[in-house]
């Protein structure tokens, strides 16, 4: 029976999904997890001829919020974990691991396993807001990710969309990554922001490790239209507390 959806969302750079897609296969026990693609119509290659059945090809292109919203909706996991194309795992197990964890605590919603740079550098273990309310990274490029305080799991504010695992029956609930914030970011925080207002918590899990090299899809022009718009939803209306009294980024300061 399948129970962990693993869905990656590719657009170009098909070594990098095929990577992605092997060492997931590779790592995971085909009995209850399922691994698919959602290639968001690339104009270097049909995805659906790549990786067959595995994949779908959305036509025309959504966007990642609306890639992943069309992703999971053949998932057949209760537990669905959208996948940036250059991320990749090493270690057997580790859908076990995740598992496990929503299986502990029924208001965990959504989980963000550690992500680390190719180098081992700590690249994300979940997010927190600063006094501003601007989300950010915490122990973003620590060398070290074994350092106690982030390497139990434990409540965070927010996880990024590169590895994010979330009850399928809860994304359903919120109808899934909001598609007004175009070709992506801020869509992630906005979900679990929802995800909280609507009873359920958000979770770092760092028995999850994966590494995530960054940037193989490009950023987004339209990053602070999307850092607004998250602001005057959840910030200029008080849902959204900060976690520290240290300004940590500036994206709307």
């Amino acid at each position: 029976m399948v129970r962990l959806s693993v869905i990656i969302l590719a657009y170009n750079h098909h070594l990098k999904v095929q990577r992605c897609y092997q060492s997931v296969l590779s790592t995971t026990d085909p009995a209850h997890t399922e691994v698919l693609i959602q290639d968001d119509a690339s104009p270097e290659y049909n995805g659906e001829l790549l990786w067959g059945p595995a994949c779908q090809r959305n036509s025309p292109n959504l966007g990642f919020p609306g890639s992943c919203n069309q992703g999971v909706k053949r998932a057949r996991g209760e537990v669905v974990l959208l996948l940036n194309q250059d991320t990749f795992a090493t270690t057997r197990g580790w859908d076990v691991q995740l598992m496990a964890l929503f299986d502990e605590n029924q208001k965990c919603g959504i989980v963000g396993p550690t992500l680390l740079f190719p180098d081992g550098r700590v690249q994300s273990v979940g997010g927190l807001f600063d006094a501003a309310c601007q989300p950010f990274h915490e122990a973003l490029g620590y060398a070290n990710p074994d350092w106690a305080p982030i390497a139990t799991p434990r409540q965070m504010s927010w996880v990024t969309g590169a590895a994010f695992a979330v009850r399928r029956g809860l994304w359903n609930d919120l109808g899934g990554f909001d598609t007004e914030y175009g070709r992506g970011y801020f869509e992630d925080v906005d979900c679990c922001a929802r995800a909280v207002l609507h009873g359920y918590e958000v979770w770092h899990e760092p028995r999850v490790r994966l590494f995530h090299e960054v940037g193989s899809t490009g950023g987004s022009p339209t990053f602070l239209k999307n850092a607004l718009r998250f602001k005057k939803a959840w910030v200029d209306t008080g849902y959204v507390k900060p976690d520290t009294n240290v300004i940590k980024v500036r994206f709307w300061l």
